[in-house]
């Protein structure tokens, strides 16, 4: 591809989450540091969102490397896409947290996982419940099922910690249910980048490439910032598709003309 031509280790734009790639903007730092803190002083639920594209899996990851290195402290489960029914949550929630249940019941299966959660208390632990994408639940059924989760609880301390995150929408969504929106303790919004932030960001990904930031001009970033509107997502694909164009046209720089015709001709999807 065109990493020889720019004298690059790595390709510094792609798309999926990368934390070896993880530039630690303000708002993605606070975001990590709210909803630990939620989890580390035993708060029952929080909620995390954001636009598509703001870093919110980004954020996610970071947060259970952070758990994962006090493995003996947290027992830590991760549910994508819980586009499913009331009995198919409840399977996926006891099989990410490697529990076994005799039953297929619903009901059975919410018995097993309390006395599953009252166990992991026993043995000096927390669970922890990370469900991304959690705009996409329509069933709300399942909603239900979530906010009883808060009420498993030993001495009036919550046994599980749930992690909610999604976009915008699901603020929306939660607001209506207000049994479970009084119970989140912890909400946070990743707003998009600004401009310098949007700059910085590009520049320490070409450096984690081992690239320099003299490959955009100035004109160029300013132009990465309006098509991207600040969201990391973004940002990476048009970076992406800029340096390959430019490489396509063998040029040694990346310029406003190039961002232009990548923006003009719909590279960006």
């Amino acid at each position: 591809m065109y990493e020889e031509h720019w004298s690059l280790k790595c390709l510094p734009f792609q798309i999926l989450p990368d934390t070896g790639m993880y530039y630690p903007t303000r708002i993605h730092e606070d975001a990590i540091k709210r909803i630990m803190y939620a989890i580390k002083t035993l708060k029952g639920s929080a909620l995390l969102t954001g636009d598509i594209g703001a870093g919110k899996t980004t954020v996610v990851n970071l947060i259970i490397k952070k758990l994962f290195i006090d493995k003996d402290k947290y027992e830590v489960a991760l549910i994508n896409h819980p586009t499913i029914d009331c009995n198919s949550f409840m399977k996926t929630v006891l099989v990410q947290f490697g529990v076994r249940s005799e039953s297929s019941e619903k009901m059975d299966m919410i018995q097993t996982f309390q006395e599953w959660l009252v166990s992991t208390y026993t043995r000096g632990k927390h669970a922890v419940l990370i469900i991304d994408e959690a705009h996409l639940i329509k069933n709300m059924d399942i909603f239900e099922e979530i906010r009883l989760f808060s009420d498993f609880q030993v001495d009036n301390r919550p046994l599980l910690t749930l992690v909610l995150v999604g976009s915008s929408e699901i603020k929306r969504t939660i607001k209506n249910i207000r049994s479970l929106d009084a119970r989140i303790a912890v909400k946070y919004h990743l707003f998009p980048l600004n401009v310098d932030e949007t700059k910085e960001y590009i520049k320490y990904r070409l450096e984690a490439a081992e690239g320099d930031m003299r490959i955009f001009t100035d004109d160029a970033v300013m132009d990465i910032y309006r098509f991207s509107g600040g969201l990391p997502r973004e940002i990476n694909q048009i970076c992406d598709q800029c340096l390959f164009e430019a490489y396509i046209l063998q040029k040694k720089q990346v310029d406003s003309d190039i961002v232009q015709k990548v923006g003009s001709e719909s590279f960006i999807v």
